[in-house]
């Protein structure tokens, strides 16, 4: 059993784990892509609507279920999308053509996306402001080493099995996740049967939020430019990273003459390289917060991690050498991911009481990314035959999103508030 007064880790890690079983089930597709593709007889073209469906529905889902976290919390959410994208998991082994799989593929994204923004509300009210920025990283990061699993252990079920049993397996190890969320969260602190009062006491003393919905200013919100800034900063970000979870198995094998085998091993590099950064670039946030502030802590580490991220892509794509091509290609995965926490952070602060819908309009933004870089990639592969292309516009847009990430954590004035204390808190030096 936990120790008395550190519930809150156990809900930050139980929610890590279900991330990992999302994005387990959500990567499997890209590995199982070049078989379905034979199999089926998909072109590039196709095979990219198919990867970008997913991120249509996961996009367009992401506010409206924000919201309904907001107003009846994450415990029943949760389980329910667990149980539900396990089931279109299995459904997506039973597809017989283009159609029926981009009905099951939109169904699964608009099922995965109740996840993010629930947990961003159940982190408001479980998670001090002082180790937000590392319970989001820890979070994010499940996602990243369910993502680095997923292409050896598909791999092996695809081979050994086939890729339509390799689904209805995969769509099993849903169930124990959403009977464990379901046993063991609760909306309200003060309605856990193992927390203490010194937890629940310290938890509101350190900025959590309450579990009472309050109401809510759109119009205010919509006003921000911090938020608009948030988006064009999370559609930076995904536009490069989605090629890791759709693309990247094939480009190491059409372009870079890896085998099957190979491929799959250098496919998972970056979600397990993506969790590392997570954990260090939340670490390193929430240390350099008590040093600098608030605001130059989450500016520096999003900065520096973008300048490599971009770099590092660029390197990769030029290096001849196919293997260290793309070890230095996963590497930017890394440095990506050393902000993630920042990000989220930023999310729910400029919410507020609309935690949730602001969490979900991000992952809006980054998900619109995550449909338009494979679809794009797809149809320039079906036209002209280029993978730097799209690599290369990726490239430049991280550059831009340096640009944003400063404008997200500019300070805020007004005549009526001054400063927004929401970025700056802790003092700057």
């Amino acid at each position: 059993m936990l120790r008395s007064g550190h519930i809150r880790y156990s809900v930050v890690g139980l929610a890590t784990a279900i991330n990992l079983v999302c994005y387990a089930d959500r990567m499997a597709i890209a590995v199982a892509g070049p078989a379905i593709q034979k199999d089926l007889s998909f072109s590039h073209l196709q095979m990219g609507i198919i990867f970008g469906i997913f991120s249509v529905a996961y996009a367009l889902g992401q506010a409206p279920w924000g919201a309904v976290a907001d107003r009846f919390g994450a415990r029943r959410l949760v389980a329910g999308a667990i149980m539900a994208w396990s089931a279109f998991t299995t459904f997506t082994g039973l597809t017989r053509g283009f159609f029926s799989m981009l009905a099951i593929r939109f169904s699964f994204g608009a099922l995965e996306a109740p996840l993010a923004p629930a947990t961003a509300v159940a982190f408001t009210r479980w998670t001090p402001i002082s180790e937000r920025a590392t319970a989001f990283s820890a979070f994010l990061s499940g996602g990243r080493l369910g993502a680095a699993i997923a292409p050896p252990i598909v791999a092996y079920l695809l081979i050994r099995f086939g890729w339509r049993e390799m689904f209805v397996i995969l769509g099993l190890w849903g169930i124990p996740a959403a009977l464990a969320w379901l046993f063991w969260f609760r909306d309200d602190p003060a309605a856990h049967p193992h927390a203490t009062r010194g937890e629940r006491e310290f938890l509101a003393a350190e900025g959590a939020a309450s579990a009472t919905p309050e109401p809510v200013s759109w119009s205010a919100l919509l006003r921000s430019s911090r938020l608009w800034n948030l988006l064009a900063v999370s559609f930076t970000i995904t536009f490069l990273w989605q090629f890791y979870i759709t693309w990247f198995p094939t480009y190491l094998i059409e372009k870079r003459g890896l085998a099957f085998k190979q491929a799959s091993f250098y496919a998972g590099l970056p979600f397990l390289l993506g969790a590392a950064g997570a954990w260090v670039g939340g670490l390193a946030t929430d240390f350099l917060t008590l040093h600098f502030g608030r605001r130059r802590a989450r500016l520096g580490v999003g900065c520096v991690g973008q300048a490599l991220t971009a770099t590092l892509m660029l390197i990769g794509m030029l290096l001849p050498m196919p293997r260290t091509a793309a070890f230095v290609m996963a590497s930017a995965a890394f440095t990506t991911d050393l902000f993630l926490g920042a990000v989220w952070s930023s999310a729910v602060e400029i919410g507020g009481a609309a935690a949730g819908a602001v969490a979900g309009l991000n992952n809006c933004a980054s998900n619109c990314a995550a449909f338009a870089s494979p679809l794009l990639m797809g149809i320039v592969l079906q036209m002209h035959g280029s993978w730097n292309t799209l690599l290369l516009a990726g490239v430049a847009g991280t550059f831009a999103g340096i640009y944003f990430w400063t404008r997200v954590q500019a300070p805020v004035r007004n005549r009526n508030i001054g400063i927004d204390r929401s970025i700056t808190t802790c003092p700057l030096p």
